[in-house]
């Protein structure tokens, strides 16, 4: 047999194509170093993907195989292995990312007890096993670290969304970035804030209109004859004219989900938001993102402080690479500077006249700032481009703001009660 587990179809053009998509991850990220065979890959993606893969008996396994044999009953019988399982388990996106991860760590151990260049072929055989053994445990720590933001990516792709709507984004085509953005320390910290958001995803509602075209949620009583129920047409024409004045026809319930624009988030990161303030507003704008999804709005952000910073739009759609950039944006982004809501307010103002989006827009504005406001600039062009303004002022007051916005809701306490409110606002 080609490979070291049982019941493995390795002849298999599903079961190659998997351990190939490991192999070129892996000589991606590691810049064509990693040279590993094909079977040490299938075994090594089927180990992290299956729930009880076994290994076949030892005196089946050739010469040739030994080393990998040794290898994958040390993965298998590591604690940290065990707790990889929780990420990849039946989850072919995080096995085959992981296993690519895998194979550039174990690479770059067994490099390293060489003492040689990193551009050398892998091969197990090369190594005795006290080294394989220590290598193994060694990559595992690395793979297990990664693993937890891999499942906080997923966490943050899939929580805004309701169930049978499609929860998982294909991030393998961006898998070299995802790996490199799961090993940042920048990132690791940016995503422990998703401790901070509670689950949400029934609290969100898509705005919606009874329409004569929408989808069916029931029946009800009423007089709009277009969502008439065909069975009432039974009725004589002077029963059915007294149930029409008196409002009783039986009718479709049906309802159209409302046209809305974007869903704008604008950041205070002035000096003064340094420590849990931020790191609470970079939370909120988390949960505000998986909000635009359960709506399926296009979201938007941006940072501020004496000026506008890059801005970030993630479509409706939902590609992989805008995920990655709102990341990797949120994690680069330190407190620092002064503050101007007004420009900060205008600049989204014309970022929303810019699109294309129809229907009413919001932004968001969370700030801790008592910046004075230009209060007639600002709102008329709030007026002009057909937008809400909800402020979310941070441990402070501010009179103009509150004057300008359609919601303005303090936060005296950084707390997940606190970012309910405000996604819901």
């Amino acid at each position: 047999m080609p490979g070291v587990l049982k019941g493995i179809r390795y002849e298999d053009p599903l079961v190659i194509y998997r351990g190939e998509k490991v192999l070129d991850i892996a000589h991606k990220l590691s810049k064509g170093a990693v040279k590993a065979d094909l079977d040490l890959a299938i075994d090594i993606y089927y180990s992290m993907y299956l729930p009880l893969p076994i290994l076949a008996p030892h005196n089946a396994v050739p010469q040739n195989k030994v080393k990998n044999y040794l290898l994958i009953n040390e993965l298998l019988k590591s604690n940290d292995f065990k707790d990889i399982k929780r990420y990849t388990l039946v989850n072919s996106l995080v096995s085959t990312l992981l296993s690519a991860s895998f194979l550039q760590h174990l690479h770059e151990e067994l490099t390293f007890s060489k003492g040689v260049e990193g551009n050398e072929p892998l091969n197990p055989e090369d190594a005795d096993d006290n080294t394989l053994k220590k290598a193994v445990s060694n990559a595992l720590k690395h793979v297990k670290e990664e693993g937890e933001v891999l499942r906080n990516i997923e966490k943050m792709l899939s929580d805004g969304i309701e169930a049978g709507k499609g929860t998982v984004l294909d991030l393998e085509e961006d898998a070299e970035d995802v790996l490199r953005m799961a090993r940042s320390a920048d990132v690791r910290k940016l995503l422990e804030v998703i401790s901070w958001i509670p689950k949400m995803v029934e609290k969100f509602k898509r705005r919606t209109t009874k329409s004569s075209k929408g989808e069916l949620q029931g029946y009800e009583l009423g007089s709009d004859v277009e969502r008439l129920v065909p069975t009432e047409l039974i009725y004589p024409e002077i029963y059915l004219d007294m149930k029409i004045s008196e409002g009783k026809l039986l009718l479709y319930d049906k309802l159209l989900p409302e046209s809305q624009g974007p869903l704008y988030v604008l950041v205070d990161k002035s000096g003064s938001m340094e420590g849990d303030k931020i790191k609470w507003a970079k939370a909120t704008a988390i949960a505000l993102f998986m909000r635009s999804r359960r709506e399926r709005r296009d979201y938007y952000i941006r940072f501020f402080d004496g000026s506008p910073h890059q801005l970030v739009r993630i479509s409706k759609r939902l590609r992989g690479s805008e995920v990655l950039s709102f990341i990797d944006y949120l994690a680069r982004v330190k407190s620092g500077g002064g503050t101007d809501i007004t420009k900060a307010l205008v600049t989204a103002c014309d970022d929303i006249k810019c699109g294309s989006s129809k229907g009413i827009s919001d932004i968001i504005l969370i700030t801790d700032g008592e910046d004075r406001i230009s209060e007639h600039l600002v709102r008329r062009k709030l007026k002009v481009v057909g937008v809400r303004l909800v402020t979310v002022m941070i441990m402070g007051e501010n009179k103009d703001l509150r004057s300008l916005s359609s919601k303005y809701l303090r936060v005296v306490k950084l707390s997940q009660k606190e970012i309910i409110k405000v996604a819901e606002a």
